[in-house]
């Protein structure tokens, strides 16, 4: 179960937000292992080219695993091939821009898609999904023909399931963002379907996917509309916008069984406005420590002011975990009230 998300603040940044909870067996058992969002782009590309991108997966967590991997494969090998391709093995002066690398995710996720759905039908019944167009295949040196409708009604189911169809869910129940910038185009937020096929660019400053999507879905676009036109047009506070996307994160965690953990953060610079530079990976204490933040803001012990301090110094700024934990608890209107929200007492 999954909560991943991709927020534009301007033109030149953004950030992604993800929780790491999955469930590892029929049983359903929790682990906190699941690492939902990945870069897909080599270093030394990113520091030549001033691209940077990572892939975000919803639905089975072997399936984004393996994207995430092969993307970040295919792309270091297109990169290698294309030096070789100079004299003196020499790197292109251009690469992808971030369009371009969405679109080549998405052949490789469609890619990936039919060899599992060909591994599938292959086992089960010997046969492809192209085998299953033509209607025969080869076995044994002898064409067979596909003919048994109930094989060709269950082949069908495979290929193309029926709505709320379960069997292909571990394949076509996966969805997709890579985010990202390129040093041309800037900023932007791509999202990929299995089950429909299809990509598009998101223009609206925010995805949220994911089994926490029905709760992220109710704060994001709330906050959104308080921003105004010109805030949307012309560059959103980026602190504002990351304390609303942790909280819609935070209201995943309290209302989708499917999300908790700490938080993987990841935030987009081009034009390095804070000491993070162009990129940074948040996953540890301070991760924590800023979804306390928001949760302490949204119970009314610290005040809004207190919370865009502390979100703005430990992901934006380099302070450290200690810092943050001095100002919060220092903030806090009622000290004995913050320790009771944080050890889950309703109030």
């Amino acid at each position: 179960m999954t909560s991943v998300n991709a927020i534009r603040f301007d033109k030149y940044s953004g950030a992604m937000v993800c929780d790491e909870q999955r469930h590892w067996n029929d049983e359903r058992l929790k682990i906190y292992a699941a690492d939902k969002i990945r870069s897909v782009v080599p270093k030394n590309i990113s520091e030549r080219y001033g691209l940077y991108a990572c892939y975000a997966n919803t639905g089975t967590s072997a399936i984004g695993d393996e994207l995430r991997f092969t993307i970040y494969r295919e792309v270091e090998k297109l990169y290698l091939r294309q030096c070789a391709e100079n004299k003196d093995n020499v790197p292109p002066e251009t690469f992808l821009s971030l369009h371009e690398l969405a679109r080549f995710a998405f052949r490789i996720i469609t890619r990936m898609k039919h060899k599992h759905t060909n591994d599938h039908l292959k086992m089960k019944y010997g046969f492809t999904t192209a085998q299953f167009i033509a209607g025969e295949y080869e076995k044994n040196g002898k064409t067979v023909s596909i003919r048994n409708s109930d094989v060709q009604k269950d082949a069908l189911n495979h290929v193309v399931p029926e709505q709320g169809a379960m069997r292909s869910n571990a394949v076509f129940g996966n969805g997709g963002i890579v985010s990202g910038f390129d040093e041309t185009d800037g900023f932007g937020i791509y999202s990929f379907s299995m089950k429909e096929g299809l990509m598009e660019k998101v223009e609206c400053g925010y995805l949220a996917l994911g089994s926490g999507g029905d709760s992220t879905n109710f704060v994001l676009p709330r906050w959104f509309n308080t921003t105004g036109v010109a805030a949307r047009e012309n560059g959103l506070d980026p602190v504002d916008g990351l304390i609303a996307v942790i909280d819609a994160v935070n209201m995943a965690t309290e209302h989708n069984l499917g999300v908790d953990g700490y938080y993987n953060i990841i935030l987009f610079d081009a034009l390095q406005k804070t000491v993070n530079g162009s990129y940074i990976e948040i996953n540890d204490h301070r991760s924590r420590l800023a979804t306390e933040f928001v949760r302490a803001k949204r119970g009314g012990f610290i005040s809004h002011t207190d919370c865009r301090k502390g979100i703005d110094g430990i992901l934006r700024n380099g302070e450290t975990a200690d810092w943050g934990e001095s100002l919060l608890w220092s903030s806090a209107n009622d000290v004995k009230g913050l320790h009771r929200l944080f050890r889950g007492y309703q109030f």
